[in-house]
This record gives structure tokens, C-alpha cells and sequence, in this order.
């Protein structure tokens, strides 16, 4: 079999707090322009309210989640993104879920990464399917 050909474009998913932001880009495609697509979706009016307020690109952070043998312990740690790289130069997979960190107004210090994980199964029991008549299709004579 053939070795797989990397993707010619990438989807990717920008997650903070219940906010899931997605973007198409090319593999030689920056952080700093995923940086820059991801504050015009953060400056929309569609923002949610417990999701931090910026300004510009230097309010907040572009990481992923470290895996393997860099994530030592029990609790996820991040890795921030160089600006300056590409996208195939950071790691980056297809359909990888990167993760804001945004920057404390006060003193520009990293906040932790705040995030809510969607729930796996449907909240609400789904209805079982009505089950067949056993006399379906049998009527009784009249007398």
C-alpha cells in the first residue's frame, strides 16, 4: 500500500469554554493568520458571554494538547503554537483540536485553558419505537 499523502487542506477546530470555532486553511498556512481568521469569529456578535473579550491578536494564545510522552501526569497540559510556523511545521493533524488561552486584561498573564467537553450520549432518553400489533390485520366477524 502506498504511503498516505498528507491533506491538502485542513480542518481545524479552535475549542474554549462551550465555543467551537472551525477552519478550513492550507498546510503552509501560519499560526498567526489561524490567529487572526479566529479573532474575526471571536469579534462577531455571536460570542458567547463567559467567553473572555479581546481586542486583538495578542489577547490570547493558540495551543494544542499535549500527547503521549510530553504529557506527563494526570492533567492536560498545552503546548503554545509558534506564530511564525506553518501549520504541517507544528504538528498539526487533520481535524486537530486546538485550544484558546487567553491573556488576563489585568496582567497580560496566560489564563488557564477553559474548556467544556460536549456530552458523548444524548441528555435526553430517546422514545423506544411503538411495538407491532400482534392482531394486525385481523378483525372479527360481526354477529
Amino acid at each position: 500500500m502506498p504511503p498516505r499523502q498528507p491533506p491538502k487542506v485542513y480542518q481545524l477546530l479552535l475549542r474554549s469554554h462551550k465555543m467551537t470555532i472551525f477552519l478550513t486553511r492550507t498546510p503552509t498556512s501560519t499560526v498567526q493568520e489561524i490567529k487572526e481568521e479566529a479573532l474575526s469569529a471571536l469579534l462577531s456578535d455571536v460570542n458567547l458571554n463567559d467567553v473572555p473579550k479581546v481586542a486583538g491578536v495578542d489577547d490570547f494564545e493558540i495551543c494544542k494538547l499535549l500527547r503521549g510522552r510530553d504529557a506527563a501526569g494526570p492533567i492536560p497540559q498545552y503546548e503554545i503554537l509558534d506564530h511564525s510556523k506553518a501549520i504541517k511545521d507544528c504538528g498539526i493533524l487533520n481535524w486537530e483540536i486546538l485550544y484558546f488561552q487567553f491573556r488576563d486584561e489585568a496582567t497580560g498573564d496566560l489564563q488557564p485553558v477553559t474548556f467544556i467537553q460536549p456530552p458523548t450520549f444524548e441528555e435526553e432518553d430517546i422514545p423506544p419505537p411503538p411495538s407491532a400489533s400482534l392482531n394486525k390485520g385481523k378483525r372479527k366477524a360481526a354477529d
